[in-house]
């Protein structure tokens, strides 16, 4: 099943929307500024966010800290599609996926700080504030859905891991829309922590390069509405490994990271060769430059444009894996069609330690559009999450339903093909006074397996159709534990009629998994086995069929 990356929100050191992030990112402008508001008597760069953020005075007080705040900027920008998602799958399966390391620590820092002088919290300052879980929690309240809503927290990696369970979670059909990303917010205790671990630059951050030195810490947020309905970039593939080589370092061997890239592009069907940009972790320290050059030299070769983005944005930790994601996404879309790339800012002094990776300069594009790219995510722990974005389709692939139906019969039950993948189908069906089987108030919930039947028949017909062969006729075998939970559907109900290809086998057997939903619940269920004879004439003719 592909899953689309449909809508984008975003705000970060680059700016805030997709318009000023993309002209600053092409043009090489950087976000990443000296101050000293979170080192005090000390300046460092910082990925610090500009832009006015929405109020949060309607949020409980739990829910009310800048990091939140970061949250509602982005969704605001995919607000109108969100809720369009909700309204059409109900809010019981919309969910909200998210990554973030700090949550509202910033807050906690403030509340201390004013015990410390007055021997009392500071009002207005609430423990909540500081759990992980709030960014969830308070998207998932202030869409008012109920699907699944949790947090990943694993440094770096968090917001990858977030998109890519905000993916199975689709393709397992629990949610049919997950809002996914990450967050995160700048805070004292951030930096000093780094600044501890000698981690952090006094300069901007300077990836692959003899003199760079460290990170710079940022703060953002990156949001998309992830579901089933084809767009212009798909979330094609997630690779997750876990080398627990050190606490804060990398495995030099990279073994780690290998896993994960190699996984990402098994899951996406591709091979190296495929990916036309890779988008670095590329912190500027030591150790993961010399690890994750070295495992890009080894599976693409010198030559694959590559670059880091953290010297835009600052490293946004739980943010930094949605917000690198964003930036691809970017680059993905149609109008990109030059293949322009996100630039690698530094100074242009190669460490000859390592490998002499073809670092994309300012201006460089492809000539062509991308097809698909890869963003790499290495956090502490050996934590470690890649994606591979790729160009995706759009709704007017998909032709109507009697065109793709193998069979040139005149019972068309279904409306339209809602969206369709290698083993998922979606289609809609509007119940009317005149449809068939129409009793002019309601259809007997017994014709859902009908609709079930249709909808796998039209999956058979799209493969077909995509792949150029003769359609064949899939014989519909049996239907086990058909349950509907209501008697009828009733005229002006909105039926999704969801085709699951849980099992194939070579000698054409399979099975699939079945339900319609309408208003927002699940109202019926089936498993449904199906017999796909190759020599389908020779099958029908009385021969024998294998």
């Amino acid at each position: 099943m592909n899953v689309y990356l449909n809508e984008c929100g975003i705000v970060c050191a680059l700016g805030s929307g997709l318009e000023a992030v993309r002209a600053n990112l092409f043009a090489g402008r950087s976000g990443v500024l000296p101050t000293a508001d979170c080192s005090p008597g000390r300046e460092l760069p910082l990925g610090q966010v500009h832009a006015a953020l929405p109020a949060i005075d309607h949020l409980p007080l739990a829910w009310r800290s800048r990091n939140n705040a970061l949250a509602l900027a982005a969704l605001a920008q995919i607000r109108p599609a969100v809720d369009a998602a909700i309204a059409r799958f109900g809010a019981d399966r919309v969910g909200v996926i998210v990554g973030t390391s700090t949550s509202g620590i910033a807050e906690t820092e403030k509340a201390l700080m004013h015990r410390a002088k007055h021997a009392e919290l500071a009002p207005g300052f609430h423990y909540g504030q500081q759990e992980m879980g709030s960014p969830a929690a308070m998207l998932a309240g202030e869409l008012k859905i109920g699907g699944p809503a949790y947090v990943h927290s694993s440094a770096c990696s968090s917001s990858a891991k977030s998109m890519a369970s905000a993916a199975r979670l689709i393709r397992m059909g629990l949610c049919d829309a997950v809002v996914t990303g990450g967050v995160d917010s700048l805070c004292a205790f951030t930096v000093a922590g780094f600044s501890a671990l000698e981690s952090v630059s006094t300069a901007r951050c300077n990836p692959m390069s003899a003199h760079r030195n460290g990170i710079n810490i940022g703060e953002g947020a990156a949001l998309f509405l992830l579901t089933r309905e084809p767009a212009a970039v798909r979330l094609a593939g997630w690779g997750e490994s876990s080398d627990g080589h050190h606490m804060s370092a990398p495995d030099p061997t990279g073994a780690g990271a290998r896993i994960a890239m190699l996984d990402a592009l098994r899951r996406a069907g591709l091979q190296p060769a495929d990916i036309d940009y890779v988008n670095m972790h590329g912190t500027a320290t030591q150790q993961n430059d010399a690890m994750e050059s070295k495992v890009i030299a080894d599976l693409f070769g010198c030559e694959m444009p590559v670059s880091s983005t953290k010297p835009f944005t600052g490293h946004t930790l739980g943010a930094a894996a949605a917000i690198e994601a964003a930036l691809c996404w970017i680059a993905l879309q149609p109008d990109n069609e030059q293949g322009a790339l996100p630039p690698h800012l530094w100074d242009g002094a190669p460490d000859p330690a390592l490998p002499a990776l073809n670092l994309v300069p300012a201006g460089a594009t492809l000539g062509r559009p991308l097809r698909s790219v890869m963003s790499n995510s290495f956090a502490f722990g050996g934590s470690n999450a890649v994606l591979v974005l790729a160009r995706g389709e759009t709704g007017a692939a998909i032709p109507p339903v009697a065109d793709i139906l193998p069979h040139a019969g005149q019972m068309v039950l279904l409306d339209r093909v809602v969206s369709v993948g290698d083993d998922d189908l979606c289609a809609e069906v509007t119940i009317r006074p005149d449809s068939m089987f129409c009793d002019g108030t309601a259809v007997g919930a017994w014709v859902g397996i009908e609709y079930m039947a249709q909808a796998i028949a039209a999956h058979a017909g799209w493969l077909a159709r995509r792949r150029g062969d003769p359609v064949k006729v899939g014989f519909l075998l049996g239907s086990r534990k058909y349950e509907a939970g209501i008697p009828a559907f009733t005229v002006g109900s909105v039926l999704h009629v969801h085709a699951h290809r849980a099992l194939q086998g070579d000698n054409g057997l399979g099975a699939f998994e079945c339900r319609i939903d309408t208003g927002g619940s699940t109202v019926a269920t089936a498993t449904v086995t199906v017999y796909q004879p190759d020599n389908v004439n020779e099958f029908l003719s009385g021969g024998t069929a294998v």
